[in-house]
């Protein structure tokens, strides 16, 4: 099951039309919608997809490293037998 949020604007017609892209074709789907007149709460843009970078994200980091990188010591290698 997927979750889509998404703000439409109504046309002229007053009719909202959607297009959703499924996996598969020729497959009926079940589908709940919920309608309802935007407020100032849900004009907020909503959080982004799961797994996706967050607006900004490479702006704020890309670049901001200071100072010199160092590799700790990685400690002794364990001894085996040879074969």
């Amino acid at each position: 099951m997927k979750t889509f949020e998404m703000l439409k604007e109504a046309g002229a017609d007053k009719v909202v039309r959607l297009a959703i892209p499924v996996e598969e074709a020729n497959r009926r789907y079940h589908l709940v919608v919920l309608l309802e007149p935007a407020t100032e709460e849900t004009e907020k843009p909503t959080p982004p997809v799961v797994g996706a970078w967050p607006p900004g994200f490479f702006e704020s980091t890309a670049g901001k490293w200071v100072g010199d990188l160092e590799r700790p010591s990685q400690g002794e290698f364990e001894r085996r037998e040879e074969l």
